[in-house]
């Protein structure tokens, strides 16, 4: 399988090895301010599921526009999930220990639990203190936390112990 062999696939010191498969985003204030898609998240995105990755934006949306934020052809599936336990649910769903979870607020902080790697964003509409209590990582915005997939060493850099 091509997706296999894809996968992101990082060996952390102290921190342990890495298999990501899925990246699972928030959209409400992560990959969107004021219900706007934030520049350069979608190509970001893209390039990740170039990689092997599949990628979802899990919501609850919030300003009514998961289904029109992205373009039918990106390749990016949108699941409606209105509360922290059909986020945690979708997660396990698909495999926590190969999920890569990113998110801002109290809603993303059961995913942050059980996926693999969790990453918080700070940006415009904030972050909820127990969303970044519960993530592996805290940056101050989405193309941060992006680059940080595509670049094994700042994962390694940042999470080595």
């Amino acid at each position: 399988d091509t997706k296999e062999r894809r996968m992101i696939r990082i060996n952390i010191p102290g921190f342990g090895l890495l298999e990501i498969k899925n990246l699972v985003t928030d959209l409400n204030g992560t990959i969107t301010d004021s219900g706007r898609l934030i520049p350069g998240a979608l190509s970001h995105m893209k390039a990740l599921k170039e990689r092997g990755l599949d990628i979802y934006v899990v919501s609850g949306d919030t300003r009514g526009v998961l289904g029109k934020i992205l373009a039918q052809d990106s390749g990016i599936e949108t699941v409606l999930a209105t509360s922290a336990e059909e986020k945690r649910a979708f997660v396990e769903e698909i495999g926590p220990g190969q999920t890569v979870c990113i998110g801002n607020g109290n809603i993303d902080v059961e995913m942050f639990k059980v996926a693999r790697l969790s990453i918080c964003t700070i940006q415009a509409e904030g972050a909820a203190t127990r969303a970044m209590l519960n993530a592996d990582i805290v940056v101050p915005h989405i193309i941060d936390a992006l680059k940080m997939l595509l670049d094994h060493e700042c994962l390694v850099a940042t999470l080595r112990y």
